[in-house]
């Protein structure tokens, strides 16, 4: 019992500290991790997209992404579940994720006192946001053809934004909630978001498969790096906070 509150008051302590309390040391190796995170998964998408190029595949897509893409041309919804489709990209675009994680992570940092969680949630989002269109502009892929292109769409084809991001973001979210709360369902939410942005932006004629493949090993990548570093960050952190003093009302409680 006392060892629990032990980890109780720690725990309370180190949510308060400020990312201005982390010595110089600690921070500059966060920025160092997050940076070879984000390296990672640009070389990921990168060597992928340029894999694909050389295959020869690249503008027509592959046989079998040309009969997937026939195949969901060929089923389509029913009028109200397709008009529930075409909003799903919302649910992955910086239009409307970007200036709800500012939101979010004010929140977390001004009322919750969480700033590392804030300026992850800031980081995995804005890294998510810069890779697809580096990506984008350097490999240039075209849309598919086969089929009229509907809702949200623009630029280049390779890779899937909207993968990347959902991804990325989501199991963020779900994993922070598992270490907080030990809830296990936020994954299988995460997991239907992708889900269905991937579904959507196929339905939708707007991707070609390897493009999502390409977003979903981008975005694995990504949220993987991102998560080590802040998980490291937070171990540096626990090692740098100050205990409490002897005698003092954390102590007494503590023993």
């Amino acid at each position: 019992m006392a060892g629990q509150r032990t980890c109780a008051v720690r725990t309370e302590h180190l949510s308060e500290q400020s990312p201005q309390d982390v010595s110089r040391p600690a921070k500059r190796r966060l920025a160092i991790d997050v940076g070879i995170a984000y390296l990672g998964a640009w070389v990921m998408g990168t060597a992928f997209g340029y894999g694909l190029r050389r295959a020869g595949i690249w503008d027509v897509g592959t046989p079998w992404e040309r009969a997937l893409l026939r195949w969901f041309h060929a089923r389509a919804l029913p009028a109200w579940l397709d008009a529930v489709v075409l909003q799903i990209p919302l649910t992955g675009t910086n239009l409307t994720i970007l200036p709800a994680i500012v939101v979010i992570g004010w929140w977390l940092w001004k009322r919750k006192q969480r700033p590392i969680d804030a300026l992850h949630l800031l980081v995995v989002s804005i890294g998510s946001l810069s890779l697809n269109p580096t990506m984008k502009y350097m490999l240039g892929r075209d849309r598919p053809d086969l089929f009229p292109r509907r809702g949200m769409y623009n630029w280049a084809s390779y890779p899937s934004g909207h993968s990347i991001l959902t991804v990325a973001l989501y199991f963020t979210v779900a994993l922070m909630l598992y270490r907080e709360r030990q809830w296990r369902w936020p994954f299988v939410v995460a997991a239907a978001v992708s889900l269905a942005n991937a579904y959507s932006r196929l339905y939708l004629a707007v991707h070609w498969p390897t493009d999502i493949v390409g977003g979903l090993l981008i975005g694995l990548v990504w949220l993987i790096g991102t998560w080590r570093a802040f998980e490291l960050f937070r171990l540096r952190r626990a090692r740098e906070a100050p205990r409490p003093a002897p005698g003092s009302a954390s102590a007494s409680y503590a023993s």
